[in-house]
């Protein structure tokens, strides 16, 4: 299993309740998986906020894996050790620097 550790900034932390939110995932998850189980965990609303379409960000969302920017949502979260802790950001670029 890969321990991920989701950071929630601005409109979707206040929209989720929380600001950091720990996911387990198989190992193999991609960053579409982590933005599912969000989804099922903080609903539609959620949802709708980052992606356009289904498997399409908004494109005032940004996604950061390991502080790199990820653009394709089927990027394959890599780590060494499956109990890697994986910081990713959604961050919507209105909010960014």
């Amino acid at each position: 299993m890969l321990a991920v550790a989701v950071r929630l900034f601005g409109m979707l932390g206040a929209l989720a309740g929380e600001w950091q939110v720990a996911l387990r995932l198989p190992k193999g998850a991609t960053v579409a998986d982590v933005i599912a189980r969000l989804g099922d965990r903080f609903g539609p609303s959620f949802l709708d906020r980052v992606l356009r379409v289904p498997g399409e960000l908004h494109t005032y969302a940004r996604v950061f894996v390991n502080d790199e920017q990820v653009d394709d949502l089927s990027t394959v979260i890599e780590v060494q050790e499956p109990s890697t802790e994986v910081s990713l950001l959604l961050l919507p670029a209105s909010q960014g620097g």
